[in-house]
């Protein structure tokens, strides 16, 4: 058997602690049941329809008792209730006291104070933002140098263009001419310098697409580290986008964006509100507010 020393995970498998309350509370309030089942009976009994102030009066001494016997459930089942909810509240309090130390429950609840862990983790996301800036910084500057290093190319091979392009007429001009031999030497450089130019031109676009490939670097790569010694083995540092929405200022807060998101039940705690701050005398379009009559049983 465990005791208070060896009590572990699994000590309480396979008891279902609900059965034996129920079970228990069955035994104890066995009159109880017994009262209610007694005055269902009795209200299954009435009259289907009512016809006389006699007939209404017989149903709403039935009502009345039914209402006072369902207070008295009520009662019962407070009373019951309470010692679960105050060893439940001590539960919560033990080992959440133990959680807020490790690390925050509720990462997104502004007025409680980090843990252990959230203290950590913010001295890694401290150096991370560091890191990725300096990273950043360092590859804006490659790209800048490599955009320079393409611009310049890129004047070189306009020069050789026209280089070329003047070669080219030069070439129909010695073709047109009647000593073609003489003008041999020309036109083959023409073809040389043309070829060149193809060439810084297929350079120029591969160190400008280098250049662009060197901004796609996502910025979880730049802060990745693995550990890999007895004391980081198996722990690997990155960073991650997280979406987050924080309410500012209610008053101005865009409400028409959000409602889509509203349950029916939201918006009708929100209807009753407003209907009661109003008096339930002031209308709102897609709503019907205002006083009905309903019976009452005293």
């Amino acid at each position: 058997m465990s005791n208070i020393e060896t009590r572990g995970i699994g000590d309480n498998i396979g008891v279902d602690q609900a059965q034996i309350v129920t079970t228990r509370l069955a035994l104890d309030y066995a009159e109880t049941v017994s009262g209610v089942d007694t005055i269902l009976n009795t209200a299954r009994e009435q009259p289907k329809v009512v016809d006389s102030d006699q007939t209404a009066v017989q149903l709403g001494a039935v009502i009345k008792q039914l209402r006072d016997l369902d207070k008295r459930v009520e009662a019962f089942r407070v009373a019951e209730k309470q010692p679960y909810l105050r060893a439940e509240q001590g539960v919560d309090t033990f080992f959440f006291d133990l959680r807020d130390k490790l690390a925050k429950r509720n990462k997104n609840d502004r007025a409680a104070k980090p843990g252990a862990a959230d203290v950590l983790q913010n001295r890694i996301d401290a150096y991370q933002d560091q890191k990725r800036i300096a990273e950043q910084a360092r590859l804006d500057a490659e790209r800048r140098e490599a955009q320079r290093l393409a611009a310049i190319e890129q004047a070189r091979l306009r020069k050789l263009q026209e280089e070329a392009q003047e070669a080219e007429r030069a070439l129909a001009r010695a073709r047109s001419e009647a000593s073609k031999l003489e003008r041999a030497a020309e036109a083959a450089e023409a073809a040389r310098k043309q070829a060149q130019a193809q060439a810084e031109a297929d350079l120029a676009a591969v160190k400008a697409q280098e250049a662009h490939l060197a901004t796609l670097v996502k910025p979880a790569e730049l802060v990745r580290v693995r550990g890999n010694d007895a004391n980081g083995g198996g722990v690997t540092l990155t960073s991650a986008r997280e979406g987050y929405a924080v309410l500012v200022d209610r008053n101005q807060l865009d409400i028409a964006a959000l409602l889509p998101y509203f349950t029916d039940a939201e918006l009708e705690k929100a209807l009753r509100g407003f209907a009661k701050a109003t008096g339930h005398v002031r209308q709102l379009r897609g709503a019907e507010i205002g006083f009905r009559t309903k019976g009452v049983t005293r």
